[in-house]
Formats: C-alpha cells, sequence, structure tokens
C-alpha cells in the first residue's frame, strides 16, 4: 500500500499503551475509517485520500505524479488541496474550496487527531483545541453546505462529532 510504504519510518505524538510511538500509518487508516465505518461513505476515491491525505506534506518519497499514475486525476486533486504545503494560507485555501468530498477527509482527520489526543502532552491538546474550535468549525459548517442532499445527514453527524469531541476535551483541559 502506497500509504503504509510513504510513512514507513515515521511514527506520532501519540503513544500506546506501553509508551511506545505509534507509527503515523495508524493516523491514516483512523482517518479513513471514520469515513467508511462512521461517516457512513465508502466512495473508493474518497477512501484513498484518506490514506494519502498527508503523503505530499510528511513523505519525501511520495510525489503527486506517483499518486495520479496510481489513482487518478481526482485523487491527487484532493491529495493536494488536503496538503500544507505551502502552509501559508493553508485554512484559508480550504476555505474557499468547493469540493465537500475533500473537507469531509479533513474533517475525518480532525475527528481521529481529537480523539487521539489523551496521549498527548497538555500544550499540543490545547492548541488543538483552541485551533478546531476557532478555524475548523466554520471550515465543516461550510463543508455540511456543500454536501449533496443525499450525504448532507451524515456530514452534519460528523461535523456536530468533531464540536462534540472538541468541547469535551476543552472541558477536561478546563478542570
Amino acid at each position: 500500500m502506497m500509504a503504509k510504504f510513504g510513512h514507513r519510518a515515521q511514527v506520532r505524538k501519540s503513544v500506546d499503551d506501553e509508551g511506545k510511538p505509534i507509527r503515523y500509518f495508524e493516523h491514516l487508516r483512523g482517518a479513513a475509517l471514520i469515513l467508511i465505518d462512521e461517516v457512513k461513505i465508502v466512495d473508493a476515491e474518497m477512501i484513498i485520500t484518506a490514506l494519502l491525505h498527508d503523503s505530499l506534506e510528511d513523505t519525501e518519497d511520495l510525489t503527486p505524479e506517483m499518486i495520479e499514475h496510481a489513482f487518478g486525476s481526482n485523487v491527487v486533486t484532493k491529495v493536494k488541496g488536503l496538503s500544507k504545503i505551502p502552509e501559508e494560507g493553508y485554512l484559508e485555501r480550504l476555505m474557499l474550496s468547493i469540493d465537500w468530498e475533500m473537507l469531509a477527509i479533513k474533517g475525518c482527520d480532525r475527528l481521529f487527531n481529537l480523539r487521539d489526543l489523551a496521549q498527548t502532552d497538555e500544550a499540543f491538546r490545547k492548541k488543538q483545541v483552541a485551533e478546531t474550535r476557532d478555524h475548523y468549525y466554520h471550515l465543516f459548517d461550510r463543508m455540511v453546505q456543500l454536501t449533496p442532499p443525499q450525504y448532507q445527514p451524515r456530514t452534519t453527524w460528523l461535523r456536530d462529532e468533531i464540536r462534540r469531541v472538541a468541547d469535551g476535551q476543552a472541558a477536561l483541559l478546563a478542570q
């Protein structure tokens, strides 16, 4: 699998029950599983994009050309759109996007990250929660507005779940 190969030497900030860093691929897998199991979207291109969403910014081995050759122009366009290259203006670019699928994948990514905060330090947790509440709530409102009617209940659930988890994390940090 391309994503597993590209991130093979990387680990997350979070750790497992034994205190060992979790391999980075588990984040990509987790975002894809949220898309499939919880948001109930099983579109192949969206799943592939979820698995590759960090590949351009976080690997040296994967290129846009490789992704396009393997999976086509729709996937590489979404992966590029989700990439923080360049980091400056990233949120603004997402906010201007009219691609609800790309925003839904970003929502799955953000939800996974929020759920994964327990094994990170407090400063990182505070930063992630504040960023979600200050910047991403608006983005996910836009996602719901852009979503076709047949998928809107699922993206509405995703938006609301992100808010529930972020607000829950904020309450824990305030204690």
